[in-house]
């Protein structure tokens, strides 16, 4: 009885123990996702619907891969769109660009989508 009761004890604060491991180890991946898309919400609130955009096509769709460097510039690995006229109103409004900086720089993957109301 005592050889299980200790078993069971051991087995629970090992559990607990690895739980609560798990639990810290996952919080920063989380974190880190929510400024990224922090970053991601504040650039595409920053870059307004040009005028030369009068109706809702798939090519008012504009693809980026992005780093934000510690300073907040904007750098631009790559960027593609079916509107080449797009293309190059959203890669100066990108360059010119300063935003809260996340902290170590990452690249990711940036899709504006722009609509007519």
């Amino acid at each position: 009885m005592k050889k299980t009761f200790a078993t069971t004890a051991f087995i629970l604060g090992y559990f607990t123990l690895m739980t609560t491991f798990g639990v810290i180890a996952s919080v920063p991946v989380s974190v880190h996702k929510s400024a990224r898309e922090t970053v991601r919400r504040e650039i595409i609130r920053n870059i307004a619907c040009p005028d030369f955009i009068t109706t809702n096509s798939e090519l008012n769709k504009v693809k980026a891969i992005v780093e934000v460097d510690e300073a907040g510039n904007v750098n631009i690995a790559e960027i593609n769109s079916g509107n080449t006229e797009l293309k190059e109103y959203v890669k100066s409004q990108l360059q010119n660009m300063k935003v809260k900086s996340t902290g170590s720089p990452e690249k990711f993957v940036l899709v504006i989508n722009f609509k007519i109301a």
